[in-house]
């Protein structure tokens, strides 16, 4: 009897030692499975993040292109409506500009050189200027030549007398033409 206690429990042991074995390796298979699902959900996070920075930064260009289209739009708005205004106002310096006037024309002229400050003065807090360059350098990006002149009292390209006014948009330093000013040019001699 003493033989069959000791059989059972060899067998006992050695079941006990294959639910172990058994127990370990289906530890390590758990350890592994979770293993490799924490490194793919390390993979989604990583994969979900550069998206989101991708999506961040896309965000971010779009609301700088979209304030770049509105100050554009609202700029060449501006240009629009100023060179809808050019032909009044050239007719208002006309009116302004009339010979031998008489004191009752006169008080008219004044009232008129008024309403044509106010104007000047309301497109420049926008940004556009009046530009009468008799005697200024010659810039052909605001100004438009259509007669000249050569004469050794000329060392550069310059503007001796301006047929029409110009207007442009500046911005700093940079200047974009509304209309250009149309001058003579007096040239050195050749």
């Amino acid at each position: 009897m003493a033989e069959e206690t000791n059989g059972s429990v060899d067998e006992q042991n050695v079941s006990v030692e294959e639910g172990q074995a058994i127990s370990d390796e289906a530890i390590e298979q758990a350890v592994e499975g979770a293993e490799k699902e924490l490194d793919n959900a390390k993979k989604e996070i990583e994969t979900l993040k550069d998206s989101w920075l991708r999506e961040r930064a896309e965000f971010q260009n779009y609301k700088r292109r979209t304030a770049n289209d509105l100050l554009n739009a609202r700029k060449e708005s501006i240009k629009k409506f100023a060179e809808g205004l050019t032909g009044a106002l050239d007719n208002l310096e006309r009116v302004s500009n009339v010979p031998n006037q008489t004191p009752e024309v006169m008080a008219f002229v004044e009232g008129i050189i008024m309403v044509q400050k106010e104007f000047y003065s309301v497109l420049e807090k926008e940004g556009i200027k009046r530009l009468d360059p008799k005697g200024m350098p010659f810039d052909p990006m605001l100004m438009e030549a259509i007669a000249s002149e050569e004469s050794a009292e000329f060392t550069e390209e310059t503007v001796v007398e301006t047929y029409q006014a110009g207007y442009y948009h500046e911005e700093g330093e940079n200047k974009q033409s509304i209309r250009p000013a149309r001058v003579k040019v007096g040239k050195p001699q050749s």
